[in-house]
C-alpha cells in the first residue's frame, strides 16, 4: 500500500478536466506539520481593498469602524457587524486603527501623496512609494501580491490570482483610469498593470476545467459537457475511484467536504452565471450571463435610477470568495488581489442600503458616517465570510487559515483634505483603518491594535513578513510589532 501522495496531486479525467486535491492526511508527516517530503505547509497571501472612505463629508464622526476597546475581545461598531458572525470570526481578525498616509508637496513626503486624493492616494497606498510630483497620478512600483508570488509562488499552477468583483465603472461621465487596478508587477524594467478578471465563472473554468485541452476533439467535447453543465466531477469519476481505497477515514472525510464545496459553487455558478468575457475566448459562453448594469447619469438623489449600476455584486463577491477559498486550499496559488470596488467606486449602494446613491456620492451628501459604514459592513462581511471558509479547513495540525495573511484596506480614512482645505472629508488619508486576517508567522489575531501615524503600508510590511518574504514594500520601511504574539 503506498502511505504517501504528493502534494501536487490532481485527479485527471476526460476533455482535459482535472481537480486539485486539498492538503491530506496521507500528504503531511506523521506530526501533520508538513509535508511528507519534508517541505513545509505553504503559505498564503491576500490583499482585498474597499474603494470607499470611512466617514462622510462634513460628519464630526469620523468612522463608526475603529473599536473603542483596545487589545482583543474588541467592540464592534457598524462597520464590523459582520464580525460577530460566522461562529467568531472576530477571535481571527485584527483590526488596525489609527492609520494616515502622508501628504505634501515641495517636497512630497516618502510613501506619500501631493493633494489630489482620488488620482494620488492610491499609488501610495498599494505601493508605498510617492508621486514623482504634484501632476503625477501614476503608481510607482510593483504591489504586495506581486513581490510575495515572486518569493513564494513555487510550482503553483497560478503565479497569483486577481479578481474584480465590481463589474463596471458604472458613471458615464468619466472612466475609471487606473481606479480599477489593484496589482502591479515589474516586468522587464517596466510596471505592468495585473487587471482582475470580472467574470466568476470564467475564473472557475480557469480553475477546474483546465479549459485548454490539446487538441481540437477534447476541445468539442468539453464545449459539449460545458453545454450541458456537466459537473466536472462526473468527468473524474475513475480518478477518484482509484484514490479514495488509498485513503484513511479521516482523508475521506475531507475529500468529501472538498467535493462537496466544488458541487455546491457549480450549482452557484450554474443558476447564476456572470459575464464572460476575456480570456475565455475559445468557448462560447455555456449559458445566458445577466447583463452588467448600465452606467448612471446620476451621482444620487431623486433622479438616481436604481436599477443601474449594479451587477449583482453581493453573489459576484461570494462566487469570487468561493474561488479564493479553493485555490489557496488547492494550491493552485499563494498569492491573490481581491479588488470588490474600485477606488472613487460608483457603484449602486440602493441594493446594499436602500439609499438612492452611488457609493462615492453617499459620502458627498447622500448620507452620515452611520450610511457610510453600512457599506463598509458589507465588504467586511465578504471579507469575514472568506476568513471563516479558510478557518474551518483542515490543514495538517491546524486550518489554512493557520497559514494566511490576508490585509482588507479602505481607500481613504475621514478628516483633513490637503487638495480642498476641508477638516472633515471623505478625500482624506487621516484616521484610516484596515484589517488583518489569518496566523501565519506568529501573526496575534483577534486584536485592535492602535498605530497611531503609522502608513497602511506598514501593515502590508507586516503581512510579508509574516507569509516569510522580509523586506519593505516601496518606501514604507518597517512592520508594526504589536501585530505579532
Amino acid at each position: 500500500m503506498v502511505r504517501t501522495l504528493a502534494r501536487r496531486t490532481f485527479l485527471r479525467g476526460s476533455a482535459g478536466a482535472l481537480i486539485a486535491l486539498p492538503t491530506l492526511e496521507i500528504m503531511l508527516n506523521p506530526h501533520g506539520e508538513a509535508l511528507a517530503s519534508g517541505n513545509t505547509l505553504p503559505f498564503r497571501f491576500l490583499v482585498s481593498f474597499d474603494g470607499g472612505a470611512l466617514g462622510a463629508d462634513r460628519d464630526p464622526v469620523h468612522n463608526l469602524f475603529a473599536p473603542d476597546q483596545v487589545g482583543h475581545g474588541y467592540d464592534l461598531k457598524t462597520a464590523l457587524l459582520p464580525l460577530g458572525e460566522y461562529g467568531g470570526i472576530q477571535d481571527e481578525v485584527t483590526v488596525v486603527s489609527g492609520l494616515r498616509i502622508p501628504y505634501g508637496v515641495d517636497p512630497i513626503p516618502p510613501g506619500g501623496w501631493a493633494s489630489q486624493f482620488h488620482t494620488q492616494a492610491l499609488g501610495p497606498l498599494i505601493c508605498g512609494v510617492r508621486n514623482r510630483n504634484v501632476d503625477d497620478f501614476d503608481v510607482m512600483g510593483p504591489t504586495a501580491d506581486q513581490i510575495v508570488a515572486d518569493a513564494i509562488a513555487g510550482d503553483t499552477t497560478f503565479r497569483s490570482l486577481a479578481y474584480q468583483v465590481q463589474a463596471s465603472w458604472y458613471l458615464t461621465q468619466s472612466a475609471p483610469y487606473g481606479r480599477d487596478i489593484l496589482s502591479y508587477r515589474e516586468e522587464g524594467g517596466y510596471l505592468r498593470e495585473n487587471p482582475g478578471q470580472t467574470s466568476p465563472y470564467q475564473a472557475y473554468q480557469a480553475l477546474f476545467t483546465g479549459f485548454v485541452p490539446p487538441d481540437e476533439g477534447e476541445a468539442s467535447e468539453l464545449l459539449y459537457a460545458l453545454r450541458k453543465r456537466q459537473s466536472v466531477l462526473d468527468r473524474v469519476g475513475e480518478g477518484l475511484d482509484a484514490l479514495i481505497p488509498r485513503l484513511g477515514a479521516a482523508d475521506r472525510r475531507r475529500l468529501e467536504q472538498h467535493l462537496t464545496e466544488i458541487r455546491a459553487l457549480e450549482q452557484r455558478l450554474s443558476a447564476n452565471p456572470p459575464t464572460v468575457e476575456g480570456a475565455c475566448g475559445m468557448f462560447p459562453d455555456p449559458g445566458e450571463d445577466p447583463a452588467v448594469g448600465g452606467n448612471n447619469e446620476s451621482l444620487g438623489g431623486e433622479d438616481y435610477d436604481v436599477n443601474a449600476g449594479w451587477s449583482d455584486e453581493s453573489t459576484r463577491a461570494r462566487v469570487f470568495a468561493d474561488l479564493i477559498h479553493m485555490a489557496f486550499t488547492c494550491d493552485l496559488t499563494r498569492s491573490v488581489t481581491w479588488l470588490m470596488t474600485m477606488a472613487q467606486s460608483h457603484m449602486n449602494i440602493h441594493p446594499i442600503v436602500g439609499i438612492p446613491y452611488d457609493m462615492h456620492e453617499l459620502g458627498h451628501g447622500g448620507g452620515s458616517t452611520e450610511d457610510m459604514s453600512r457599506v463598509r459592513a458589507w465588504h467586511v462581511d465578504h471579507f469575514a465570510y472568506l476568513v471563516a471558509k479558510l478557518r474551518d479547513t483542515p490543514e495538517g495540525a491546524g486550518s489554512v487559515l493557520d497559514r494566511c495573511a490576508m490585509v482588507h484596506l479602505n481607500e481613504a480614512g475621514h478628516g483633513y483634505d490637503p487638495g480642498s482645505g476641508d477638516e472633515l472629508s471623505t478625500h482624506s488619508t487621516e484616521n484610516m483603518c484596515c484589517l488583518i486576517a489569518g496566523r501565519a508567522g506568529g501573526l496575534d489575531a483577534g486584536q485592535h491594535v492602535v498605530a497611531e501615524g503609522m502608513h497602511p503600508v506598514h501593515v502590508l510590511n507586516s503581512a510579508m513578513f509574516a507569509v516569510g518574504v522580509d523586506t519593505n514594500l516601496g518606501e514604507v520601511e518597517g512592520r508594526i510589532d504589536a501585530l505579532f504574539a
